[in-house]
């Protein structure tokens, strides 16, 4: 990963996960965006708690560029997004492509080849919904499937601060979830399928 996307990566997920800087619940809270005025608890002190060797209007501009944070009247920063999701910049983007299709991609090439355990890959597939009824399961995984996920990066980042592997020993993880939807070709009677891998 390019590093302003691993940096905005580990920004958004300590803020998610960090009891300064977020509630209970894992909401990310909104941060007052100068220290004086927040101390710690402020994006300055975000910034700060992830690296000390940038400043915090630089990693502030890129998250406003990339549509990330938004900042309201009273100068409190707000996390747009529950996950260090670029909405602008194609660089950005690109790299979370190759990312995600790289690991999708292995992990299915050990399951066809691979004798050991099989990753876990599996997906649902309906070819004969409505375009409302598609709408329906749009919103459900992107609200659904976001809990998921932030369940998993919490439970990664309090794994993460037990974990003191050796450096060679150090592994990496992708956890995914997507959608996709076309239209069916007219000639092909509906049917309903929970794949697997």
């Amino acid at each position: 990963m390019p590093e302003n996307i691993s940096f905005g990566a580990h920004l958004v997920s300590v803020w998610l996960n960090s009891a300064r800087f977020c509630t209970e619940s894992g909401r990310p809270l909104p941060l007052p965006r100068l220290a004086s005025n927040g101390g710690e608890c402020s994006f300055d002190g975000l910034v700060a708690h992830v690296s000390k060797d940038i400043r915090a209007r630089v990693v502030l501009d890129e998250c406003l560029r990339l549509g990330i944070v938004r900042i309201d009247d009273q100068d409190c920063v707000h996390l747009e997004a529950m996950a260090f999701i670029p909405q602008r910049g194609f660089d950005e983007k690109a790299a979370y492509f190759r990312h995600n299709l790289h690991d999708h991609a292995c992990a299915a090439a050990h399951n066809l080849t691979e004798s050991g355990e099989p990753f876990f890959e599996r997906s649902v597939h309906y070819d004969g919904l409505s375009s409302s009824s598609v709408e329906q399961l749009r919103d459900a995984v992107r609200t659904e499937g976001m809990q998921v996920l932030i369940a998993f990066n919490q439970l990664a980042a309090e794994l993460e601060g037990q974990d003191v592997p050796e450096p060679d020993a150090r592994q990496r993880i992708t956890i995914g979830l997507y959608f996709y939807t076309e239209p069916s070709p007219p000639d092909t009677p509906p049917s309903t399928k929970a794949s697997s891998s």
